[in-house]
């Protein structure tokens, strides 16, 4: 197992109005609710679910973008770079797996009860976690380390948006059926409103549900040069240069922040028999270590000396 894995272990023009019949109208009416009973499906969590339990995916591009050329795609904002959730490391009862990217990592934390947030490590590792989890620096060497929420803050209003926009035109139906139609339409006009209801309040549940507890910490001091990413070559080498980071606005002072990590000193090999102690002129000179030959294989003067 490499080191990354043994630290994780740690750790989506008008046409003419006609005359409408009794039935006609009835078959408009059947229409619209069940519209709206498809606009206004169970959810919850902090994105729309199925009934089979899988989430929705919601598409964060604008409809007024489709038919725009899409070459540079759109950067994920929601993400942090040098953080890991941990204590836990990982949701109960879910294993670590392995991922292509962060955003793979996160559609897996979509669709697995109990996630809010993610770390996807260099290695591929993609690791699960919950509320209780909140989020530390990752060591310098694990400065490429990904962290983020079940969904990104546009998602969710993309959601609420839909809903609204739902909400709206099956209002609209039903105010024009009402207008149009006889007292057995008012009837299945009741019922739509009913289930609007219900869906709003199934909402209003979901929306609570969402607001996560804020942890109290107590933030770092500032490092050395300040809290500017800008201002740690350490922070900048690794490709973190906006911002703060000593610091950063989670209150979490990044592994970079202590300055680029310790190089190992290598173990200086001494050959059996080359020892300086073993030669008296060589050892009259005070001189210890290897001497005939040195560690880089040099002879030296006082080793032929008698």
């Amino acid at each position: 197992m490499n080191r990354d894995s043994e630290l994780e272990e740690l750790l989506e023009t008008e046409r003419p109005q006609r005359k409408w019949s009794v039935s006609s109208r009835a078959l408009v009416v059947v229409g619209i609710v069940g519209l709206a009973a498809l606009a206004f499906f169970p959810f919850s969590g902090k994105g729309l679910r199925s009934k089979s339990g899988a989430f929705l995916a919601f598409d964060e591009v604008d409809a007024e973008d489709d038919d725009v050329d899409d070459g540079d795609e759109e950067v994920t904002t929601c993400f942090a770079q040098g953080m890991y959730y941990a204590e836990p490391v990982k949701l109960p009862g879910t294993e670590r797996t392995v991922e292509m990217s962060a955003e793979l990592c996160q559609q897996r934390c979509q669709v697995v009860d109990g996630c809010m947030h993610f770390t996807f490590w260099p290695d591929g590792g993609c690791l699960l976690t919950g509320d209780e989890s909140y989020v530390k620096a990752a060591p310098y060497k694990y400065s490429e380390t990904m962290s983020g929420p079940k969904f990104c803050q546009d998602a969710i209003d993309a959601a609420k948006e839909a809903i609204s926009t739902a909400g709206s035109a099956a209002s609209s139906g039903i105010q024009q059926a009402s207008d149009s139609a006889s007292s057995g339409l008012q009837q299945a006009a009741d019922t739509v409103t009913s289930g609007i209801q219900q869906a709003q309040s199934a909402w209003g549940s979901a929306a609570d549900a969402t607001e996560s507890v804020a942890k109290e910490v107590v933030p770092p001091a500032p490092g050395i040069n300040g809290t500017s990413c800008s201002k740690y070559p350490a922070c900048v080498a690794v490709g973190i240069s906006d911002g703060d980071c000593c610091p950063n606005a989670d209150a979490v002072k990044l592994g970079c922040c202590e300055g680029f990590p310790p190089k190992a000193v290598e173990e200086v090999k001494i050959l059996a028999g080359s020892e300086c102690s073993k030669f008296p002129a060589c050892a009259a000179l005070n001189i210890t270590g290897g001497c005939c030959p040195t560690p880089e294989g040099v002879q030296l003067g006082c080793c032929a000396a008698i």
